[in-house]
């Protein structure tokens, strides 16, 4: 194996063992493949079995939800696998919920600014997906996949 083979293989044992490991990016891809199934569920349904949008989105998106769900505690949050599964996506599904809503109100004011964001929503759709991302990866991380801790017993008495 010549010196370049050598090198390039040792890059792709760091980015393997480094950057996919890095629970960030893993739940970034996870949330990339559940929008990429709800996508695909809701075009299906919709123009393939000409369902109404409103109950495909629903089906949709109880469809990205699981599998995301399993994919965060399968692959991104490993130590999560701890918890019971039935609280565990009660909690993840609560705060999708909340990241949902909040994406939703900065779309919605922003496109009611009007201007640039009326004309093209795409904008204001990215504009408030990121905020939300980042809520949804940080309650996940800390609450819904985090390793279970001790609980004390408080002193008794008085």
């Amino acid at each position: 194996m010549g010196f370049r083979a050598r090198d390039l293989d040792a890059r792709l044992e760091a980015l393997r063992t480094g950057f996919f490991r890095r629970d960030a990016v893993r739940f970034v891809m996870v949330g990339s493949l559940g929008f990429t199934i709800e996508f695909g569920i809701l075009v299906a349904l919709v123009h393939g079995a000409n369902w109404s949008p409103f109950l495909a989105r629903a089906v949709a998106m109880a469809a990205a939800f699981f599998c995301t769900w399993l994919l965060h505690r399968y692959w991104t949050f490993p130590a999560g696998r701890v918890r019971s599964p039935l609280p565990q996506s009660l909690l993840y599904g609560t705060f999708q919920v909340i990241s949902l809503s909040v994406n939703y109100s900065i779309f919605s004011a922003l496109v009611l600014a009007g201007g640039v964001w009326r004309s093209y929503p795409v904008l204001a759709t990215a504009v408030g997906s990121v905020s939300p991302a980042v809520i949804s990866y940080v309650l996940s991380k800390w609450v819904a996949f985090a390793k279970p801790r001790k609980l004390t017993k408080l002193p008794e008495g008085r």
